[in-house]
């Protein structure tokens, strides 16, 4: 079943807080309403790296080259999980950080072993072929600004967290049990998210770190 659209989530909203009365766009508190939902969802979305919205894209490196944009499904945030490459049909994962003395041979060619996050994704050394990259990541929120956009996230968990902070805002007096409510549910939604293997440490070191060619020396 889908999630809630921002209108739906709005009458709720509002009906929970004693406002049901002012009609399904709130009047005057419209723009309150959806900011509390929408900040909601934007740190909900950051608190964790939520399994459902986890997708790879792949891209083919070009010959000496080392800078690729980012997908587009994460090109706003750029929440990178990791990056792996296929090297002899084995995939190795990218080491995140790329050190000074790389930086100072970075006309050296070899296959993808390191890659750093800047406007574009910086991966060193620069290719000596096409290899393929498998670039893991959380997706971008959609637009959630018109009455008929849909939650990205769990539209009950965003209403609670809108619910918790009108609540405390207005001083009504079951605030902090909405907050246990959502703490509740986060935690819930959390256990779901991660499986037993998916943490990832951004710093493993790959199964083997391959000597780079370097320009004038091997080609």
């Amino acid at each position: 079943m889908p999630y809630r659209t921002l209108g739906e989530l709005r009458s709720e909203l509002l009906a929970r807080l004693g406002m049901g009365g002012m009609g399904a766009s709130g009047g005057s508190n419209q723009v309150s309403m959806d900011s509390y939902l929408r900040n909601g969802q934007h740190q909900l979305y950051w608190t964790q790296e939520w399994r459902r919205l986890t997708a790879y894209a792949e891209v083919t490196t070009g010959i000496g080259q080392n800078q690729y944009d980012y997908p587009d499904g994460c090109a706003r945030d750029q929440r990178i999980l990791r990056i792996e490459t296929t090297i002899s049909g084995q995939y190795l994962k990218l080491r995140e950080g790329i050190s000074t003395s790389e930086w100072s041979n970075m006309d050296t060619q070899g296959d993808p072993q390191r890659f750093e996050r800047f406007e574009q994704i910086l991966v060193y050394p620069k290719s000596n072929s096409a290899y393929t990259l498998r670039i893991w990541y959380i997706r971008d929120l959609g637009r959630f600004t018109e009455d008929g956009d849909r939650a990205t996230l769990d539209d009950e968990m965003i209403l609670l967290h809108a619910l918790a902070n009108a609540k405390a805002h207005y001083r009504q007096p079951d605030a902090a049990g909405y907050q246990s409510q959502l703490n509740s549910l986060l935690g819930s939604l959390r256990g779901q998210s991660f499986g037993s293997d998916g943490v990832y440490s951004r710093d493993d070191v790959p199964m083997s770190e391959r000597r780079p060619l370097v320009v004038g020396r091997d080609v």
